[in-house]
């Protein structure tokens, strides 16, 4: 090899820093003697290829010349290096000897399971047998794992090389700064991943700017999750380049950060250059009125976004009034979300202006918002006298409305095709007769209360160690009943009566803590099957774990949205106890 190959080869290296992250090293080490990666090589050589019968090494091939074309950002053509890390010396064409022919049944996707088998075992890390056997098949879901920037590592080894997973779901599984480095070199050679979700992984600026730049820069990606990753208001330029620079990104989910006000401005400017993106969310971003008066003025001038999610927001008035202008103007939005905006029947008001000059809107959710009865009303009204409106479904979750607003509704519904969704209707009172109450109390008790634990955010043991104020390691049922309504638990009295008899199972009228810690164990058990049934794609609500959950959150919302004061409420009492775990 001439110096200046040397050199040139060197400068590769250095630039794909093996020291930080020797992937290119395994490849090699792993692909040496793979019989389609030689024969490829030697068919582009338009030369055959023999074996030595002694030494069993490759010799004598004819070499070809290293490219020392750059791409425009400076690196390298890989496929040139490639082919060029299998040279192992001059020399002049060869046969293959018939009786030791190289012969390799695997597929090229058995291949890239060996390939992560071997970076686990370079790293130290054991395998997952989830993500092993996704390789093989077009859409990998590897959740909740907590996994070390070791294990993500080899996870983009395997990935490197591998051409069928076009679906890749990593969220929740904190995997930093480190492992989104990782994984955006492997994005840089993968081509074939669509789907992207890396949402609640701690990425901060510094892992979600790895992630960006490399979905810039190829543009294959077109569905991006990077929700709960702590971006905030001084990172909203990072996620610019997601909106303005590409072409194939059509769903971006940027929910459950700390965008704020400058996101806002920052997300609305982009809006405004983006003509391929269908689906953007920015629910809870804390965009308040600046913010939303950006995104909604963004919103007015673009000429592709479908679906936009805004809930949790706080727009309030400004943002109503600046969201009926866009609306005014917009074409192309079909889906609304302004769920828990602080919206008022003022707030409605400005935004049904808006909603009159708008034809292309099919969805719009307004639930968890003081609109009032007459709010609800008016919106009602709205639909019944424009007929040129678009609105297929109206979402007033959790609204209290009048006995007139159902008699009109059966009205529209004899006219048009229309869904609404509403609340507890005026003087029908439904208490005590909840079906999600009911259906619970034929649940395990154990799993029931540790779920609402995780839901308010502490753990069991430590609500009955602090109701266990004689230190007996036991509770009576007193203890319990006034336990449970000081964290404001959402059952009846009727219902927290049955779930403490089913709780003392030998009928002593107590339970110790030995009892719980059995069932604590259990619940472990339990919430494993739970993981996997996430991780298979199968409904949660088959689980145990899951079941209860969708009914305990169903549950909260409605205590919640009668009493705007209860989480906080409960969140105090929890802190003054000591037993406040995190925030749910």
């Amino acid at each position: 090899m001439s110096s200046q190959e040397e050199r040139r080869l060197s400068e590769i290296r250095d630039m794909l820093d093996p020291k930080e992250f020797d992937i290119w090293g395994l490849i090699r080490r792993a692909n040496t003697t793979d019989p389609y990666i030689l024969m490829a090589k030697h068919r582009m050589n338009k030369s055959p290829s023999k074996r030595a019968k002694t030494t069993g090494k490759l010799v004598g091939r004819r070499r070809r010349r290293v490219s020392t074309a750059e791409s425009v950002d400076g690196d390298s053509n890989r496929s040139v290096t490639s082919l060029d890390m299998y040279d192992e010396g001059p020399g002049d064409d060869f046969d293959f000897d018939a009786e030791e022919e190289v012969h390799d049944s695997r597929s090229p996707m058995e291949h890239c399971q060996d390939m992560y088998n071997k970076a686990c075992k370079e790293f130290g890390v054991h395998p997952v047998a989830n993500f092993h056997n996704a390789l093989k098949t077009d859409k990998c879901v590897l959740r909740h794992r907590q996994m070390t920037a070791d294990e993500i590592k080899a996870i983009a080894v395997a990935l490197v090389v591998n051409g069928s997973v076009e679906t890749l779901d990593l969220s929740d599984n904190d995997m930093g700064e480190k492992g989104a480095e990782y994984l955006a070199d492997a994005l840089r050679e993968n081509t074939f991943v669509r789907s992207l979700d890396l949402g609640y992984n701690n990425l901060r600026v510094d892992g979600v700017r790895h992630i960006v730049n490399i979905v810039v820069k190829q543009d294959t990606v077109n569905s991006l999750s990077l929700s709960g990753n702590g971006l905030r208001e001084c990172d909203s330029e990072v996620i610019r380049p997601l909106i303005e620079n590409t072409i194939h990104l059509q769903h971006l989910d940027l929910s459950h950060n700390q965008l704020r006000e400058c996101g806002g401005e920052v997300i609305g400017e982009a809006l405004l250059y983006n003509d391929t993106m269908e689906s953007l969310d920015l629910s809870w971003n804390h965009l308040r009125r600046d913010g939303a008066c950006f995104v909604a003025e963004g919103l007015g001038e673009n000429i592709c976004l479908k679906k936009l999610n805004l809930a949790w927001n706080g727009f309030y008035l400004d943002g109503c009034r600046a969201l009926a202008k866009a609306l005014e103007i917009n074409k192309t939005l079909t889906e609304l979300d302004l769920t828990c905006n602080r919206i008022s029947k003022e707030c409605l008001e400005k935004l049904i202006g808006g909603l009159r000059r708008n034809t292309t809107l099919e969805i719009i959710r307004l639930g968890w918002n003081p609109i009032t009865p007459a709010g609800a009303m008016m919106m009602l009204e709205f639909l019944r006298d424009n007929k040129a409106s678009g609105i297929k479904e109206l979402d007033l979750t959790d609204q209290l409305v009048e006995p007139a607003f159902v008699a009109l509704l059966g009205e529209l519904e004899a006219k048009r095709e229309v869904k609404v969704i509403f609340g507890q209707v005026k003087g029908q009172d439904t208490r005590g007769d909840d079906d999600d109450e009911k259906q619970l109390m034929d649940e395990n008790p154990i799993i029931v209360l540790m779920e609402f634990g995780k839901l308010m955010g502490f753990r069991l043991m430590d609500l009955f160690a602090a109701l266990d104020k004689d230190g007996s390691k036991s509770l009576d049922h007193d203890e319990i009943r006034t336990g449970l309504r000081m964290v404001n638990i959402p059952l009846s009295d009727k219902c927290i009566e049955m779930l403490i008899n089913k709780l003392d199972v030998d009928g002593d009228g107590e339970i110790d803590f030995g009892e719980l810690m059995a069932a604590q164990t259990e619940h472990r058990k339990k919430m494993s099957k739970f993981y996997a049934a996430q991780e298979g794609d199968v409904d949660i609500e088959d689980t145990e774990i899951g079941r209860v959950r969708i009914k305990l959150s169903r549950l909260m919302a409605k205590k919640m949205s009668g009493n705007p004061a209860f989480k906080r409420q409960s969140k105090m009492l929890l802190e003054q106890m000591g037993i406040l775990d995190e925030a749910p």
